[in-house]
């Protein structure tokens, strides 16, 4: 109770591009399936929070590779518990980092469940994504870029977009 507590606070002051809201599993799956994700797939969760979509990318999607980007320092070595006891330790990569200073170059797929602020401030980010990458946003839209497809799952939307509509100058 404490963790989530306290990472509404630092959202409210600007500090998180959102609080930590566990993903409901079902949800995390429709995110998966939306993004097509299979093996070769390189996934980056950006707020990975406990780690629970990176295990499902690569137990149950096949990725290849996943990495999350977490800035509490908590929640990161719970996702890393978490890829350790699912055995999967060697291709789920948690870092102790903000995700707006990430490099999406390598990626073919990126999840968010943000906020519309804190997706906003990842622009710049996605805009390193290959122009083949999916990128899902459960929830929140990203302001300004026209999603390819919307899903609604368990009373809420699925937004998918392409990494071509994040290069600098797309319209």
């Amino acid at each position: 109770e404490g963790l989530w507590l306290g990472t509404w606070a630092r959202f409210l002051v600007g500090n998180r591009l959102a609080p930590f809201v566990p993903t409901a599993l079902p949800v995390c799956k429709a995110m998966l399936r939306l993004a097509r994700v299979g093996p070769g797939d390189r996934l980056a969760d950006l707020g990975c929070g406990d780690g629970r979509l990176l295990v499902l990318a690569a137990r149950d999607f096949g990725a290849s590779s996943t990495i999350g980007y977490e800035t509490d320092a908590r929640l990161a070595r719970l996702a890393r518990e978490s890829a350790t006891a699912a055995g999967l330790a060697s291709s789920v990569d948690v870092r102790e980092q903000d995700a707006r200073t990430a490099d999406l170059s390598g990626c073919s797929v990126a999840t968010l469940y943000l906020s519309v602020r804190g997706n906003t401030q990842l622009l710049p980010v996605l805009g390193t994504l290959p122009a083949s990458a999916r990128v899902v946003s459960f929830h929140w839209p990203i302001e300004g870029v026209e999603p390819v497809r919307t899903v609604a799952v368990s009373g809420t939307k699925l937004y998918l977009f392409e990494g071509a509509a994040f290069a600098p100058g797309h319209k």
